[in-house]
């Protein structure tokens, strides 16, 4: 009786702790992003910033540490770097890092995994007309979905949107982005 309570037990952590899904990856995308225009009044000046498109890479890693059936929940840290020659002297520049919760759906039965990401962190931009970068807060909302090509490795694509900081106080830029690349699930 005992081995069959030990093997009852044994199959239910398989199941619902999802032991053939790995849960640590790491991830290269293209990427590409999009920063708002913003405009603000200081007292008899209106200032403003013009918005633009950037292009580059994304790079990351995850760990869905948690799982529930078919839900894992996890933690997610990238780093993204675009920018994109213009008619300006310094070019359009995106950097930033950020980091946060992720939670996943995934099921063995279909080769897909939909994901979404909530993260915080800093981004710096140089607004498209300065020589160095100006750094603040930031956010983003990501949304994926990773498809199976073979055994630890998926394709991805991604969208996120969020704002950062803009160089004028007080106000905020949004920030969109978009990507399209590989995941390798180390385990």
């Amino acid at each position: 009786m005992k081995r069959l309570w030990a093997g009852i037990v044994f199959l239910t952590m398989g199941v619902l702790g999802g032991g053939a899904r790995a849960q640590v990856a790491v991830y290269a995308m293209g990427s590409g992003g999009f920063l708002s225009s913003v405009t603000a009044q200081s007292g008899p000046l209106t200032l403003s910033s013009d918005s633009f498109s950037a292009y580059g890479g994304t790079f990351g890693l995850y760990d869905d540490y948690k799982h529930w059936g078919p839900v894992a929940f996890g933690g997610d840290g990238r780093f993204f770097i675009q920018s994109t020659a213009t008619d300006r002297a310094f070019g359009n520049q995106l950097r930033g890092g950020l980091g946060g919760a992720r939670l996943a759906l995934f099921s063995r039965a279909v080769p897909f995994s939909p994901y979404i990401q909530a993260e915080i962190g800093g981004v710096g931009t140089n607004y498209g007309t300065q020589a160095t970068r100006s750094t603040s807060f930031a956010y983003q909302i990501q949304g994926g979905l990773d498809y199976t090509i073979v055994p630890h490795l998926d394709a991805r694509f991604e969208y996120g949107g969020g704002e950062i900081g803009a160089i004028f106080p007080g106000n905020r830029q949004e920030m969109q982005q978009v990507g399209l690349g590989l995941v390798v699930r180390l385990y």
